[in-house]
Formats: structure tokens, sequence, C-alpha cells
């Protein structure tokens, strides 16, 4: 599996190359990306699960203020012991989902659940998002950049493998930022109603928030950190907490890539985890 995983990564590394030498200078209207994500956890259970994202993720730019995103996320998940991985565990997909416009928002970049063993594991489609954001104020001498989004994750996982929970999430979030010369101070925060029932999964309606600082060393290179936290997302887990550290390298005029690891602080997040992504723009 992670050899698969590692020549698909590969193959669309160059494609997209491919595809950045073909972009014109007008300004992007549509965005195509890849990455591959990766994170373990005990998540205070008595077993270690590893997990696996293949992220597909499609941008539009119908104009010069309103965004939306697109992704189709593939897991992979495997349990050090033999049987299910607890519903805190998986659903970290969807809570990482509706979180990834803070993800890529000041910088521009899931994991899922299931059953398996030592020596196999689960693969399947994830729960299918889509994001759209409306930039409300533009970052200028007189006001920060404010973007306030909306998100629904669609249930397209398979819940009897732990990837989802078989039922349509809502959220509604906004996300502030400023450039103070070569610094850039954000922060973006997001409520998540959950399909689920409480009372048959202990599914919580939810707060996650992101709040950092980046740093840009030139036109191509971007560096942040910041804090990933927020409210349990069901009776049985704890809140997430943790740190994460980013690059973005824009390799090309139309092509960049982002670089990311974590450090869980808690039993609601992974005990660490990081990922790439490449993106063309056309």
């Amino acid at each position: 599996m992670r050899t698969l995983l590692l020549t698909l990564f590969t193959f669309g590394i160059l494609f997209l190359n491919a595809l950045s030498s073909f972009a014109e200078s007008a300004p992007p209207k549509f965005a195509l990306g890849i990455g591959l994500e990766l994170s373990s956890g005990s998540f205070g259970t008595g077993s270690t699960s590893t997990y696996a994202t293949a992220p597909v993720i499609f941008d539009w730019f119908p104009t010069d203020r309103i965004d939306l995103e697109l992704t189709v996320p593939f897991l992979y998940q495997r349990t050090s012991n033999t049987g299910h991985a607890v519903l805190g565990a998986s659903v970290q997909s969807p809570a990482t989902s509706v979180a990834k416009s803070v993800d890529r928002g000041p910088m521009n970049g899931t994991g899922g659940g299931g059953s398996g063993s030592m020596f196999g594991g689960d693969y399947g489609l994830g729960d299918i998002t889509v994001i759209s954001g409306y930039t409300l104020l533009s970052d200028s001498d007189t006001s920060p950049n404010l973007r306030p989004s909306l998100s629904v994750k669609f249930p397209t996982a398979d819940e009897n493998k732990g990837f989802g929970t078989g039922k349509f999430d809502f959220g509604a979030g906004i996300a502030v930022s400023k450039w103070l010369g070569n610094w850039q101070p954000f922060a973006e925060g997001r409520y998540v109603v959950q399909g689920a029932s409480h009372d048959e999964t202990g599914a919580e309606n939810f707060v996650t928030a992101d709040t950092g600082i980046a740093y840009s060393w030139s036109d191509r290179l971007t560096t942040s950190g910041f804090a990933r936290y927020g409210s349990k997302l069901f009776d049985n887990m704890a809140a997430p907490l943790e740190a994460r550290v980013k690059v973005v390298w824009r390799f090309s005029e139309r092509a960049y890539t982002d670089v990311y690891a974590l450090k869980g602080f808690s039993d609601g997040s992974p005990d660490c985890g990081g990922g790439a992504s490449v993106f063309v723009e056309f």
C-alpha cells in the first residue's frame, strides 16, 4: 500500500509539473492538486492507529473574491490491534476536512478510521467536502483580509469501516489575516453541525480553530507556525490540540507545493503526522 501511494504521488507531481508549463499569464481561474498525508496516534486507547490520506483537490475562482474547493480523499487505516478503531479516531477526517480552508488560507495546504490489524488495514473513498469562501475585505493599508466561508461534507465514506458517520455535516467559518511587512498573523474559526445522531453515536456539534503567524522569505517561499484546537467531536474523545509548522514553495509561475508537520498534545489529535501537496493553477 505504501509503495502504491508513493508511486501515485510521484506520478502526480510529474503530471502537475507538466501541466504548469502550459499555463498562461492571465490570473488563474482553477487549480488542481494532489497530496499525501500520514498520521499516527492512540487517541487515548490501548492501540495505535495509522492513517494515510491521498486527497485530490479542485479549486475554482469564479471572481477575485469568490473561491470554491472540492476535496475527494482516498483513505487507508491500520490499527496495531485486531478490531475496530474507536469512533474518536474515525472522525478525524470530517474534522480536518472542514478545517481545510484554515490549512490553505493564509498559507494556501485529512485521516480516516476503520478496522484492521498489524498486518493489514482498510482503505477506500473518504467523505467528499466542498468549501466556498467570499473575501469580504481585502488586505490593504486600512483593513485586514476577512473571509467568511460555508462548507458541507457529503457522506461518501464507508461508515461500516469507520471512515465516516454516514451523514451530512455543515459548517460556517471566518478567517482573518493581515500582512505587516513580511509577517502575517492569521486566525480562523469554524463551527460544524454534525448530521450524526448524538443518541446513537455521541456526535457533538463542534468548533475548530487555527491561530498562528506566517513569514514571507521571498515571493516564492513562505513559512508558518500555528496551533490547532477546538471542542470535542464525540462524547468519548478529547478535544483536539496540536501544533503545526508549514512551508509553501512556489517552484514555477503556476505551480507550488506545501509541506507540513504536526505534533499532537491531546488524545483528540494524532500523536504526530505530516503531509505534502502539489498544486498547478490554470
